[in-house]
């Protein structure tokens, strides 16, 4: 008796009745109802703190285990043969565990500060759960590396066609998606039976929803069952691919106009603007990522345009491929400065390891584009290099190898052993919440310096930062004032702010998290402009941060200064506010004379006060 699982989705649907269908379906269904008991089994351990769960070092590894490998062996059904698909789970089922490990490892901080007895969470237990890194990586590699595997074995080889890659990696997006689909519409029948059944008192529906025991199994269920239905309709699967992907390539032509656009006026702007938004880097690299994506989805195989079509979007596509490679640069160039300023922090690790991977692209596709004799071909091996690459880098930043947290402290501590970052300025509140384990351990061993390598004060920030267990509270880390003078540019060039304003703490204002961010930590830049709204009354200070609304503030009389409100304004309303701004030409209406008109556009100032002290009801007014 042969002991293969078979091996090729079902050529039609009258297969679906099929002996070897049917021996899938049940397999599925089992894996399926086996995964939600599982999954059950560690949450009722969660939620009652006992066995497993206060193991974090199990715990985790267990749950990653139980959420990905049976999804992994149901997408593997009836395409991998058993001695295959068993090795390809153990293969997977080491590397998850050993994340796993890892992730529960630096995450755990009960052995360095047992007074606290957990990592970050904030009621005192342990943190049990993959962090969102893990979580996120996992899936998309996961992904990745499945649908690679799935294509290599059905050309049966290691490195298969691009046409077989391309084939089944969208198939599989497209069963997930219409697997998560299936299950969010499961769950709404089932909620809209419970709706029916309480307008007639009956509320055994809905006792039985509420039960763990019951909603954890059948949800994954339903989940597995979809994942079968889809793979056993390969018709449908393929006719939702081809409207998908027509759909979106349609985008491509907008995408190309409206990204060369961008790139055309920073000629006519400069970089500035772009370095005042403080977020140039990850929206640059998310505008290359969109363009990648809809790349592939005119390039698909390579071979499907039409005669009509392939001129139109040859040329479309040729035009696009030149477009990541500036982007990148740019996002390159804005880390880059960031880094040399502020050093590195465990977004700014993600955001060069994205880069990476976006550089690897930007290449491969220029080349294509300017490669008149291939055909677009290198978009093809460009894919599946990167496709490839981005594994080693999920692999390495849920690894010790290149832990964004590790790199980051490290770098950090440098900068303030070495004297660029001083002491005041220096963000122990980021070791103990967002460092980790090194985080932590870098802060007991400044807490407990004995060679006088660092101020008294270093120490003392150390052990003020070990103490905290808020990780929403940086007043206590921010103990020195920023400097207004120094972040607030004042315009028009040669005017002084007030020298009560920029004494003025305002850290401790009543209003701060309401204020520029640049009045209340010492790393952001402003752009004031001295106003007049009351032209009998005293020069005020109008502050844009570029991240809130601009802000005005006035003197209460009393040697202090107060935050009066803020214009309710659009973003190219704000452009022209402060040219108007530059040019002391405001025009402020009466009868509060704390609103403005522009163009014909009138912008309403939101007084602070006023809505501070209003009641909720009176909010909603």
């Amino acid at each position: 008796m042969s002991t293969a699982l078979p091996n090729n989705a079902p050529p039609d649907d009258n297969d679906l009745h099929s002996p070897a269908s049917i021996l899938s379906g049940r397999l599925r269904v089992a894996l399926g109802v086996a995964q939600g008991v599982l999954l059950y089994a560690l949450y009722s351990s969660w939620n009652a703190k006992t066995g497993l769960a206060m193991q974090p070092l199990l715990f985790v590894p267990a749950l990653m285990l139980a959420g990905f490998l049976p999804i992994i062996a149901v997408s593997g059904i009836g395409h991998l043969s058993r001695r295959n698909l068993l090795i390809w789970l153990a293969a997977l089922a080491v590397i998850l565990s050993g994340l796993g490990v890892y992730d529960a490892w630096r995450a755990d901080l009960s052995s360095l500060l047992p007074s606290a007895s957990t990592g970050s969470g904030m009621d005192g237990r342990p943190e049990l759960l993959p962090s969102a890194t893990l979580f996120l990586l996992a899936v998309a590699g996961l992904f990745i590396a499945q649908a690679m595997m799935l294509a290599g074995d059905a050309d049966g080889r290691r490195i298969a066609t691009y046409r077989s890659y391309f084939e089944m990696a969208w198939k599989l997006l497209v069963q997930l998606l219409f697997a998560t689909l299936f299950t969010g519409l499961f769950w709404l029948v089932l909620e809209t039976g419970n709706a029916l059944f309480s307008l007639i008192k009956l509320d055994f529906l809905g006792k039985l929803l509420e039960r763990s025991w019951f909603n954890i199994p059948v949800t994954t269920l339903a989940f597995s069952s979809a994942l079968h239905l889809s793979d056993v309709r390969p018709q449908i699967v393929a006719g939702i691919r081809k409207l998908l992907l027509t759909l979106l390539s349609w985008l491509l032509p907008i995408a190309t106009i409206v990204i060369g656009a961008f790139l055309l006026s920073i000629l006519a702007t400069g970089l500035e603007p772009l370095w005042q938004t403080r977020r140039a880097t990850h929206v640059l690299l998310g505008a290359a990522a969109l363009l990648v994506v809809l790349i592939n989805t005119v390039y698909q195989d390579g071979n499907h345009l039409t005669t009509r079509s392939h001129r139109f979007f040859t040329a479309c596509l040729r035009v696009a491929c030149l477009l990541p490679a500036p982007l990148v640069l740019l996002a390159v160039y804005s880390l880059g400065l960031r880094v040399a300023e502020y050093g590195w922090t465990v977004s700014r690790v993600a955001a060069a390891t994205c880069a990476l991977v976006a550089a690897m692209y930007a290449a491969g596709y220029a080349l294509a584009a300017l490669s008149a004799r291939d055909k677009l071909q290198r978009i093809a091996s460009t894919n599946v290099l990167a496709s490839f690459a981005i594994l080693i880098v999920f692999l390495a930043l849920l690894s010790p190898l290149a832990d964004p947290a590790r790199i980051a402290v490290a770098d950090q501590l440098h900068r303030l052993a070495i004297g660029k970052t001083v002491p005041q300025r220096f963000d122990f509140h980021f070791l103990r919440f967002d460092g980790a384990r090194f985080g932590v351990q870098e802060l007991k061993r400044l807490s407990e310096q004995k060679n006088g390598a660092y101020p008294v004060a270093v120490e003392e920030k150390a052990r003020s930062a070990l103490a905290g267990t808020n990780r929403w509270d940086r007043e206590e880390f921010d103990e020195i004032a920023p400097d207004a003078a120094k972040n607030i540019r004042v315009h028009p060039a040669g005017r002084q702010l007030p020298k009560e304003f920029i004494a003025q703490d305002w850290r401790n204002d009543k209003q701060r998290w309401s204020l520029p961010a640049c009045m209340t930590r010492g790393d952001r830049q402003c752009d004031a402009y001295l106003v007049k709204p009351d032209p009998a009354g005293t020069e005020q200070v109008l502050v844009f941060d570029g991240n809130s609304m601009p802000a005005l503030f006035a003197s209460s009389g009393v040697g202090a200064w107060q935050l009066a409100g803020k214009l309710m304004a659009t973003p190219s309303c704000i452009d022209e506010l402060k040219k108007t701004a530059e040019r002391g030409s405001l025009n402020w209406q009466p009868p509060l004379q704390h609103d403005i008109d522009i163009n014909g556009v009138h912008l309403r100032m939101q007084v602070e006060q006023t809505v501070t002290k209003c009641a909720p009801d009176e909010l909603k007014k």
